[in-house]
């Protein structure tokens, strides 16, 4: 018996694959948990609640909704206990994970617990591997070089790869996009990536849209392409038509990797998206704003100078970034322009990006939800 644990999209993303294999292993696993959409359709028979509802980010989001989060975590832990499982994972989302965690761990709980996406102790905060390792039977890592982090603390670690290189990022098609949605195979296409959290949205989306329109008038035959999310659809769509832009908007998760692929550059909300769109190699920006209480705290915690992972994972900064005060039009603006249309600026990033996919692949080469899989049965099959 499996409950599994998922608080936003990229997480109901690598549940479904986690889940996949799961069963591809084990067809007679029984599994409860919380997931959206993409882990129903893989086989969580149902979702104690709306996945949506645990998609918050930083202290001072969560401190308006405390009362209704500590509330979701104790029904959590409730239903787990009268589940009973053999193994309880959470997938990312930490904020919430390691408070259920960590409270199953001191209620004395017999399952086995795996958390899956190691939270990046190489950036912020080293020391919090030591305290997950106080209540975590093991944690599956994306990277390579994170494993000993979590080792040397005493918690049992594996590096199965991102699990992006097998999404088809890299066979991503843009001609076929381009044809399939009548945009001209010469016209420049901007891809506007909005986030999946409503606070990015509210927060961001009028840089955004200030920098796309500027771009527009000085350049008529611009057009932007905007891949999301069913549930951000409508609102999206209509701030882009109120906009008065020139675009196309795609929720068809099929044509993913085409659409990213279409774009000549990006603008992005910084997150697992910025990743992709590296891997896609395409040209970007990336911007963020978070909660000014929320960024006093988190900019003395971190020990990385760079946001975007790409830029963590080469050691110097390739993909300009936008982050809080910066991420302001005046700023974004003149970058955006060289990053769509000058030749040179452009070829230093694509020249970078064909690096990423070398540091994203495990030790083993195998498929990442696979070994996830493995790794996650292992503690079962050894009790």
């Amino acid at each position: 018996k499996v409950f599994i644990i998922a608080g936003e999209e990229s997480g109901d993303q690598l549940g479904a694959a986690l889940l996949s294999s799961l069963y591809a292993a084990d067809s007679t696993l029984e599994v409860r948990g919380i997931g959206g959409a993409k882990m129903l359709s893989a086989g969580l028979h149902e979702s104690l609640f709306k996945m949506e509802e645990l998609s918050v980010m930083g202290l001072f989001e969560i401190v308006p909704k405390i009362f209704h989060f500590m509330d979701l975590i104790a029904k959590t832990v409730m239903a787990i206990k009268v589940f009973d499982p053999d193994i309880v994972v959470t997938i990312d989302s930490p904020e919430f994970s390691f408070r259920v965690q960590e409270r199953l761990k001191k209620l004395g709980v017999r399952a086995k617990k795996i958390h899956y996406v190691a939270p990046t102790v190489w950036v912020w905060r080293p020391k919090r591997a030591r305290h997950i390792a106080r209540f975590l039977d093991g944690i599956i890592c994306l990277f390579p070089f994170e494993p000993p982090y979590f080792e040397r603390e005493g918690l049992s670690a594996i590096a199965v790869g991102h699990p992006v290189l097998q999404a088809g990022v890299l066979q991503g098609d843009g001609q076929k996009f381009r044809k399939n949605h009548d945009i001209p195979p010469a016209c420049p296409v901007l891809g506007l990536f909005f986030g999946s959290r409503k606070s990015e949205i509210e927060r961001l989306s009028p840089v955004i849209l200030e920098v796309a329109k500027k771009l527009a008038s000085e350049n008529p035959n611009l057009f932007f392409l905007v891949p999301t999310i069913d549930r951000w659809a409508e609102t999206l769509s209509n701030l882009m038509k109120e906009a008065g832009l020139n675009f196309c908007l795609t929720t068809d998760g099929s044509e993913k990797w085409d659409a990213f692929r279409a774009c000549t550059a990006a603008l992005a909300v910084s997150g697992t998206v910025a990743l992709e769109i590296s891997l896609a190699s395409v040209p970007h920006a990336i911007v963020y704003q978070m909660n000014k209480a929320t960024w006093h705290i988190v900019r003395r915690l971190v020990c990385s100078k760079f946001a975007h992972l790409t830029n963590i994972l080469l050691g110097h900064l390739v993909v300009p970034e936008f982050i809080q005060s910066d991420a302001v039009p005046e700023k974004i603006t003149p970058v955006m322009r060289r990053v769509l249309f000058d030749a040179a600026e452009r070829q230093v990033q694509i020249a970078a990006f064909a690096q990423i996919e070398t540091l994203l692949q495990s030790p083993s080469k195998r498929n990442a939800a696979d070994e996830a899989a493995a790794f996650t049965l292992t503690p079962i099959r050894e009790t």
